[in-house]
């Protein structure tokens, strides 16, 4: 399996997940006075901002709660605005045209009724084709995903093979959408700054998170002091 197609298969897989996650409602958990939380809470913040101005939508501006988290649903947005967009851009650069159907002096050109009907429902058959990309109806994140892991893997259709730029083109922007939803559900280890330093001895404090493991914060200075989620529970 290629690199692109990976990437694909990955958002395919996990697309379901980030879909269950809108109908989730924020717990907000991150408002704990404990720095721990603090930190992680700024970091969601600035990444929820960097996604809005990608794309804005009047109804995100302001601190309104929401019943779904806001990071979420800015990834799912544009994790399919992206994806689509690139189908978009890809198909008319490797499909191959459909026949049109008869002309309209077909006798004059000598056809009978058999090829008149003939070229008719070739060409029929052929616009019909299902793995014709659309530019109207189904243009979801997975439909997209998968319509582009099948070109990037070489399945049949009435498709030209991917060139190396176009290959390495949506290799990339499967690996930023993949990415971008592992993150959004907290799949991937982030390793952030806190901004205020250790108590005890002054130093730097690190905050790590994700990966499917709780919170937790350590002092990277002399002390070595680490903050799990239980001693925020506890304080």
């Amino acid at each position: 399996m290629t690199t692109a197609a990976h990437h694909l298969a990955t958002i395919g897989i996990l697309w379901p997940h980030l879909d269950d996650a809108l109908d989730q409602h924020s717990t907000n958990w991150l408002t704990s006075k404990a720095d721990l939380f603090r930190t992680l809470d700024q970091a969601d913040r600035e990444e929820a901002a960097a996604l809005r101005a990608l794309e804005r939508d009047p109804q995100q501006i302001g601190e309104t709660p929401a019943p779904i988290s806001l990071r979420i649903l800015d990834t799912a947005r544009l994790v399919e605005t992206t994806l689509v967009h690139l189908a978009d851009t890809i198909a008319p650069q490797i499909t191959r045209p459909a026949i049109g159907h008869a002309p309209q002096d077909w006798r004059e050109r000598g056809w009978t009724r058999a090829d008149h009907d003939q070229r008719n429902a070739q060409a029929d058959q052929e616009q019909a084709d299902p793995k014709r990309w659309r530019y109207v109806g189904l243009r979801t994140a997975e439909y997209a995903a998968g319509w582009l892991h099948a070109r990037v893997t070489g399945e049949d259709g009435p498709f030209r093979p991917l060139n190396a730029v176009q290959l390495l083109h949506v290799e990339q922007v499967a690996a930023g959408c993949a990415q971008r939803i592992a993150d959004a559900l907290d799949l991937t280890t982030r390793t952030i700054p806190a901004a205020r330093p250790c108590p005890t001895c002054r130093g730097q404090v690190t905050v790590i998170a994700g990966g499917g493991r709780d919170p937790e914060a350590r002092c990277t200075g002399v002390c070595g002091r680490a903050w799990t989620m239980a001693d925020t529970v506890a304080a």
